[in-house]
């Protein structure tokens, strides 16, 4: 709800890709507050995914958790730079603030609002060369550092 949120005052068209027990919620919100800019889509095969995000401008996350997904990098090898909570751990990898997205923090709008204020062309290219330095070998490669430290700990 808190992303639906922030799009109440914005002309930027928010669109959620996915099925879920909140979607009611989210539908009675935007219902609620007249929200014509937000749309829900229910979930789709990764090929129609792709043809989406290659027509959108940012890709948006802001889960509370995350293991290891790989959202952050099939949205920079469609272009997007990716604005993402600190809790996806595989945005804190792959991610460098301003150059191919943002981390922020989840219990601060003002700076989600600033990060999708901020992206740019420039981030996009940036994103496309981070899809290419990242491949599935090195991938595999941070996920196993990553639970390497879990172990450690």
């Amino acid at each position: 709800m808190q992303l639906i949120s922030l799009f109440e005052k914005r002309d930027d068209v928010l669109v959620l890709v996915g099925e879920g027990e909140k979607k009611e919620e989210y539908l009675t919100y935007i219902k609620e507050h007249n929200m014509n800019n937000v749309i829900i889509m229910d979930f789709m095969k990764k090929n129609k995914l792709f043809e989406l995000l290659k027509a959108c401008d940012v890709y948006i996350t802001l889960s509370k958790e995350d293991i290891f997904g790989h959202t952050t990098l099939e949205a920079f090898s469609n272009g997007l730079p990716v604005i993402s909570s600190n809790k996806v751990i595989s945005s804190l990898e792959y991610i460098k603030n301003g150059y191919n997205g943002y981390i922020v923090s989840l219990d601060n709008n003002d700076e989600i609002i600033d990060a999708m204020n901020k992206t740019s062309y420039s981030l996009s290219v940036n994103a496309i060369e981070s899809a290419k330095n990242n491949t599935y070998e090195s991938s595999a490669k941070s996920i196993y550092k990553v639970l390497g430290e879990v172990y450690e700990k």
